[in-house]
């Protein structure tokens, strides 16, 4: 079990690095370049392996690992309507980031189809090597661009509303 300070330094990491994918996710957005996400991934992963965890795993790879798997999982319940959310978001991909990077983010697209596709691509983490975190990076990247206006804040707000969500049913009460 984690003590106050402990879950304070966790906290203030978590923020560090959601805040670094959003800043990823912007930049690729607005400069059309694949190569934010990859430096990113780079700087997240170079921080983790200063500080391994006592089993030598690198925690902050970890961390935007997850971080990145429950963005896209709040984007594929947003746009659950959708139904060629998918084939627009790797459309985007391709027509900004290039051929290549489309390639990539097609093996971890599955996450923006169902929970299942989530644990599938885990598969592909080492075939993709360090284009697995970049390619969900550039799915996020491309949801934003093509449903939220191009603001990468938007996937803060889908957590928010999850969050009041989740909280009105705990509470019983029916959400918005």
């Amino acid at each position: 079990m984690l003590d106050k300070q402990q879950q304070a330094d966790v906290a203030r990491a978590a923020d560090a690095v959601a805040t670094a994918l959003r800043d990823a996710v912007q930049v690729t957005v607005d400069e059309h370049t694949p190569d934010a996400a990859r430096h990113a991934v780079f700087a997240i992963v170079e921080t983790g392996m200063r500080t391994p965890s006592p089993d030598g795993g690198n925690p902050a790879a970890m961390m935007a690992t997850y971080l990145l798997l429950h963005q896209i999982t709040l984007v594929r319940e947003a746009l659950a309507d959708r139904p060629d959310r998918v084939a627009e978001i790797l459309s985007w991909i391709e027509e900004n980031l290039g051929k290549r990077p489309r390639l990539r983010a097609r093996y971890t697209s599955e996450a923006l189809v169902s929970e299942a596709g989530v644990e599938e691509i885990a598969a592909y983490a080492e075939g993709l090597g360090p284009d697995f975190m970049p390619s969900l990076l550039w799915l996020l990247a491309g949801a934003v661009a093509v449903y939220a206006d191009g603001d990468a804040e938007w996937i803060s707000t889908l957590q928010e509303a999850r969050n009041g969500r989740e909280g009105a049913e705990m509470q019983g009460v029916e959400a918005p």
